[in-house]
This record gives structure tokens, C-alpha cells and sequence, in this order.
């Protein structure tokens, strides 16, 4: 607001902040409203979706390894709200996977194969996903190949996708990383495996720790939906699929249950063919098929710092591969 030269621009910023503002008022309003939804409806699923920091180990604080590099371990939490199901946390480290889009489409699937079963016709079962605004993590076609997989394979009969207004994302998943944040403080930590046992350690309401192994790590393509001409995802706040219509992809801009929906044709069904879902699970072959290399500088820190480590931490660390 300070640096505007005039009356009319300032009047201009103080617009455009309060519906900034409005937006994202009206985002947290829907987060609460689906709350409440889900724990009236048994047969209704919200989660809140979001990447950690990034937690380091071994965290020594010897000043002869102050410097040098270290193992960079991943924590994606999935919170379910309305329910009383503890928060699940994926874990893995660099050495297993990256912390792009396919590993967190990886984690919902391992997540959602863990709670559910496919559903028996006429069972109905919507999930509703909360996240930021991340297009590398969050909001991508990969996402959307997920969304529309669930559905192929009978978990659910509807997924949405709502995301948060950027500057304004504060997750229930925050909440959880300042608890395991406050922990890791005064933890020690020498491997990934003291990473889970920290949060698991959570004794007031316990986390789940899903371990994620390299098998775990699907390639789920980001292009075998066809993308209609017009319409960006990263422009949207609400997107939905279903298994009536599991062709279109249904759009938003806002949170407002006012807007009607916008349909986009996603996958187009053969003529003559008996109607069938997009997405199949034979779509989805293994990411990596063995341990990621550490890079070589990196590698060479990790072993100068094997004389602090107890000799299991040192076991670990030799078993990683270097490029």
C-alpha cells in the first residue's frame, strides 16, 4: 500500500486485497463445512493433504560435520477430518524417491488402498481432497489422472479436489508438523528410522507412520487424460470427477456452491464400445525400480560423518547408493 503513487491506486490494492481476502475466507469456510459433512456422513471422506519440511539426518552437531551435507528424509502427512482416524504420515527419504507429484499421487494411493476396499454397486463413498496451490506437488494432471483412477477402480463415486488461496494454505496437516517439529528439536536422529520413530513417539494423539518403499512409488502418467484447449487447472479452486460421468472433469473457480459447474471432456469413450472408465490400473508401473543414487558430493559428506554414528546408523548408510 506504500508504495502506491496515487489515491486511485491505493484504492485499487485495497480492492484487490480484500478479495483476496474474501477467497480466502470462503476456502477455509468450505473446509470447515465439509468437516462437519464428513463427520455427519459416514459414507463422505475429507482429507487435508501436505509436504513437510524437509528433515535431515543424521543431525549431528559435532562442528567437524557442522557443514556437510545430509540425508534428506520426506514426510507427506494425509489428515482425515471429521473422522476420528489419527493423521497418516508417508515417510521415505531421498535415497527411495523424489518429492514431486508422483510421490504424492503415490502416497494417497498406498493410503487409500489401506483404509478402503473397492465399493459393491450401489454403495456410494465421495472423498473431497484439501491442499495447497503446489502445481509441482498438488495441482497437476497427474493429480487428476489419480482422482479419475479412484474412481476406475470403485473406491469412490466422486473425488474433489479444492484448493486453498495461495498466501492462505494453513493446513490441519500444519498443525501436526509443529508437533513433530517441536520433537525433532530435541531428538536425536541419526537414520530415517529414528525420523518415524520420532512421530510415532506423538503420545498425546498418535500419528500412523506409512513407511514408502520404492514398489510403493507409482509412475501415474500426467497425460493419458486428454487436456481440453481452454482450460487451465492451475486457474481453478474446485475440481471434481465422478463415476456417472467419468469422461468430463467438472471445474470451479470459486468455493461458492452458486457457480455452476464448467465440464471439460477428459477422455473421449469409442463409438460402439461399451462405456468404460479412463483409467485402468495396469496404467501405473513401478517409478523407480531401484534406490535412487545420492549424489556424489553428498555421499562423501554422509561418510566422514560415519565415526559419530553408532554402528547400525553406519550399516545404513554404507547400504546407499552413490552416483
Amino acid at each position: 500500500m506504500s508504495a502506491a503513487t496515487s489515491e486511485e491506486e491505493k484504492r485499487k490494492i485495497a480492492v484487490e486485497s480484500e478479495l483476496h481476502h474474501r477467497k480466502a475466507e470462503k476456502a477455509y469456510t468450505q473446509l470447515q463445512s465439509d468437516t462437519e459433512w464428513a463427520k455427519a456422513n459416514a459414507d463422505c471422506h475429507v482429507i487435508s493433504v501436505d509436504l513437510q519440511g524437509v528433515m535431515y539426518t543424521p543431525n549431528l552437531t559435532h562442528s567437524n560435520v557442522y557443514y556437510q551435507r545430509q540425508l534428506s528424509n520426506f514426510n507427506l502427512c494425509i489428515q482425515e477430518l471429521g473422522k476420528e482416524d489419527p493423521a497418516y504420515m508417508c515417510v521415505w527419504h531421498e535415497g527411495i524417491a523424489h518429492r514431486g507429484s508422483i510421490e504424492v499421487a503415490s502416497c494417497i494411493l498406498k493410503w487409500v488402498k489401506t483404509k478402503f476396499t473397492p465399493l459393491p454397486k450401489p454403495e456410494v463413498r465421495k472423498l473431497i481432497i484439501f491442499s495447497d496451490r503446489c502445481c509441482g506437488q498438488n495441482n497437476n494432471w497427474r493429480m487428476l489422472n489419480l482422482m479419475s483412477m479412484l474412481i476406475s477402480m470403485g473406491y469412490f463415486t466422486q473425488v474433489e479436489q479444492k484448493f486453498m488461496v495461495s498466501g492462505h494454505s494453513f493446513l490441519p496437516c500444519d498443525r501436526s508438523f509443529a508437533t513433530i517439529e517441536k520433537r525433532r528439536k530435541v531428538s536425536v536422529l541419526h537414520t530415517p528410522d529414528d525420523v518415524s520413530k520420532m512421530i510415532l513417539a506423538q503420545p498425546a494423539k498418535p500419528f500412523k507412520v506409512m513407511r514408502m518403499q520404492c514398489e510403493d512409488f507409482r509412475h501415474l502418467p500426467d497425460s493419458v487424460l486428454k487436456r481440453p484447449a481452454g482450460l487451465q487447472i492451475t486457474s481453478v479452486r474446485w475440481l471434481k470427477v465422478t463415476v456417472e460421468d467419468p469422461w468430463n472433469l467438472y471445474a470451479r473457480q470459486s468455493h461458492s456452491l452458486f457457480e455452476g459447474w464448467k465440464s471439460w471432456l477428459i477422455s473421449k469413450p469409442k463409438q460402439g464400445a461399451t462405456p468404460q472408465p479412463p483409467y485402468f490400473a495396469s496404467h501405473y508401473p513401478r517409478a523407480y525400480e531401484s534406490p535412487l543414487p545420492i549424489k556424489k558430493n553428498k555421499y562423501q559428506d554422509l561418510m566422514t560423518m560415519l565415526n559419530y554414528l553408532p554402528a547400525a546408523a553406519r550399516s545404513f548408510y554404507k547400504s546407499l547408493q552413490s552416483e
